[in-house]
């Protein structure tokens, strides 16, 4: 036996096979090599998704323009849920600054984002009717209010996974600002605090099992 190969059973080295028999060995030696070398390329490229952390609320409100897993807390265990509601344009001062929802409970729009479980994301979808109601803000400003129609997303805020979408017309609730200094200022109704509750309130307190 020499170098590992026996020649009583026809093995011999490569460098003693003809030219043309070696070459096509080398061909689909190097035809398995690369194609195991993509198979892992792929593999990594599928699971190897970037994991933005979170350690602000706009690392958060950035969910409802992009998907993308987070380290943000998990969605599971015990009730309450933590959840920012995202209003419309992603103002995120607003939404610390916000009384409306914060009767509900700490669990909220909480401003330490790394509770946050939840993020509920508000699209506008239009609308334009006018309710018959005025808007009047701190400068002593009104403005005519228009019912207009809304889509409630809810997202894992770990995962990014969808969990809930639903629709909402708001027609007699203010927005908490305005652009009024315009002639015949105009403003668009925002969801009543009650009608986020109502879509997102077996969200936040559902019982999950423990990650």
């Amino acid at each position: 036996m020499t170098n590992g190969l026996n020649p009583d059973r026809g093995e011999v080295p490569d460098t003693q096979r003809p030219a043309g028999e070696r070459s096509a060995m080398q061909i689909r030696s190097g035809y398995f090599i690369c194609s195991a070398a993509l198979l892992l390329a792929g593999l990594v490229g599928c699971g190897g998704n970037k994991i933005e952390s979170v350690t602000t609320l706009p690392d958060l409100v950035a969910l409802c323009s992009g998907h993308h897993p987070t380290t943000a807390a998990p969605y599971a265990g015990a009730p309450p849920h933590p959840i920012l509601v995202v209003r419309p344009h992603g103002a995120v001062q607003d939404m610390l600054e916000n009384p409306r929802l914060a009767r509900f409970g700490p669990a909220w729009n909480p401003q330490e984002p790394a509770v946050v479980q939840l993020v509920a994301c508000t699209e506008s979808d239009g609308g334009g009717a006018d309710s018959g109601l005025l808007c009047t803000y701190p400068s002593g400003q009104s403005a005519s209010l228009r019912i207009a129609d809304y889509t409630l997303t809810v997202y894992e805020a770990r995962t990014s996974t969808k969990v809930s979408q639903t629709h909402v017309e708001a027609r007699n609730t203010c927005p908490l600002t305005a652009s009024v200094y315009r002639p015949d200022p105009l403003v668009y109704a925002a969801p009543s605090p009650q009608q986020y509750r109502d879509a997102l309130e077996l969200f936040v307190n559902r019982r999950l099992p423990t990650s």
